[in-house]
């Protein structure tokens, strides 16, 4: 089994309590598989080359054409897609749960360029530092692939190039955000790890999840077409649930260093927007 990822809007959070971001995750067995349905689906351009949701110059035609050969394959979908979005003021609450809960190993500091960050201790020498909105995205990040495996049952590879801004080749930054996030994920007795594509062939096994969470949020956010929005209602309608399309929220409780129960006042202070300018 092997799962791809990928995310709309991607890197970080953008500092929107009202903005979308949704994470799609697209089922196969195998990479065969997964080519079967990239070559069935996804648009060209007239050079041949397949066109992602955000590309190319015709992106109402070619975001239509995918729509439509989604629907007139629809019965022979034998794949399965996890559509899981979450709004920014969400994700803000998501990280300060998590900040609240781990102050011991995690510190607030400016970064080179004097931005305010957050350092993670993940282990006695070496600390992970990320701007607060990106390290409040990985840290929802890591939970949605909680959610993909411990509701869904999602189990094998993941892949997912979500993570543009590791560095590559040799050096403390390579894989960094990656690593994060599968760090948090062991911390939480998740099975489940996510792996970068390494060779042309799996960089190009995104497409589908791609046009997913590009469709879906643009769902979401208001800004699709309707064609998009009747089609997306049409598939989800489907009774064999190929597609499991979620708003994803948390209901933690968190307790202070004097085992208070400070739920409330944290869920207050993201009401309020405090938390949106950190988070």
């Amino acid at each position: 089994m092997i799962t791809t990822l990928d995310a709309q809007p991607q890197e970080s959070m953008e500092g929107d309590a009202t903005v979308f971001h949704t994470v799609a995750a697209c089922t196969f067995d195998s990479v065969e598989h997964i080519e079967h349905w990239i070559h069935k689906l996804v648009p060209r351009n007239r050079n041949g080359e397949f066109v992602k949701w955000s590309g190319g110059r015709r992106k109402r035609e070619t975001r239509h054409e995918f729509v439509n050969n989604l629907l007139k394959h629809l019965n022979a979908i034998d794949f399965r897609v996890d559509c899981v979005s979450t709004s920014e003021g969400e994700m803000s609450w998501f990280a300060w749960a998590f900040y609240m809960q781990n102050r011991d190993h995690v510190s607030q500091r400016l970064d080179s360029k004097g931005k305010n960050s957050l350092a993670f201790q993940v282990t006695a020498e070496r600390q992970l530092q990320f701007p607060v909105r990106r390290a409040g995205y990985l840290i929802w990040y890591h939970h949605v692939v909680r959610y993909l495996a411990e509701v869904q049952g999602i189990k094998g590879k993941l892949l997912s190039d979500n993570f543009a801004n590791d560095e590559e080749g040799p050096g403390e930054g390579k894989a960094k955000a990656v690593s994060f996030v599968n760090f948090l994920l062991a911390q939480s007795k998740s099975d489940l790890q996510v792996s970068l594509p390494i060779s042309d062939r799996y960089r190009s096994c995104d497409r589908l999840s791609d046009y997913f969470c590009g469709w879906v949020n643009a769902v979401r956010w208001g800004t699709a077409s309707e064609i998009q929005v009747q089609g997306l209602a049409k598939v989800e309608a489907d009774p064999r649930k190929r597609i499991d399309n979620v708003i994803f929220a948390t209901n933690l409780t968190v307790v202070d260093d004097k085992g208070d129960d400070v739920t409330e006042a944290v869920k207050a202070a993201v009401a309020n927007g405090s938390a949106n300018n950190g988070m």
